[in-house]
C-alpha cells in the first residue's frame, strides 16, 4: 500500500483528510474518528516515503487521548493541542488494516 492508496480508501469510506505541514514534515490529518466513549478525535500520521508504506510508530491525536506522559504519550510536533501516541504497526498495512489499527488505539484505555 502507498499513502495515496490510504488517502483514496479514507475518502471512499467518507473520511475527511487534509495535509498539514510542520517544518519540512507533512502529516495527513484524518478528521472525526468517533469512539464508543462518545469522544471524537482527529488523527494524524506522518507522510513518509517508501513502497510499501510503513507507518511510523506514532499516531498523533487531537484532543489528547490519555494524560500526557502516560501510556507512551508525549507532545506532538503538530502543537500543544495534539498528542503523540507511540503505537507500533508491525507489518506493511493495507488501508483497511491501518484504519482498524487507528480505531483500536483510540478505543484502548
Amino acid at each position: 500500500m502507498t499513502l495515496d492508496d490510504l488517502d483514496k480508501h479514507l475518502i471512499a469510506i467518507g473520511r475527511s483528510v487534509e495535509d498539514k505541514t510542520v517544518g519540512t514534515d507533512v502529516y495527513t490529518v484524518i478528521k472525526g474518528f468517533a469512539v464508543s466513549n462518545g469522544n471524537t478525535y482527529d488523527v494524524a500520521v506522518k507522510r513518509t516515503g517508501g513502497t510499501p508504506w510503513l507507518p511510523e510508530a506514532a499516531l498523533h491525536v487531537h484532543p489528547h487521548r490519555v494524560p500526557m506522559g502516560q501510556s507512551a504519550s508525549q507532545g506532538s510536533p503538530l502543537g500543544g493541542e495534539w498528542q503523540y501516541l507511540s503505537r507500533r504497526f508491525e507489518r506493511a498495512p493495507t488501508a483497511q488494516s491501518f484504519v482498524a489499527h487507528i480505531l483500536t488505539v483510540l478505543e484502548c484505555p
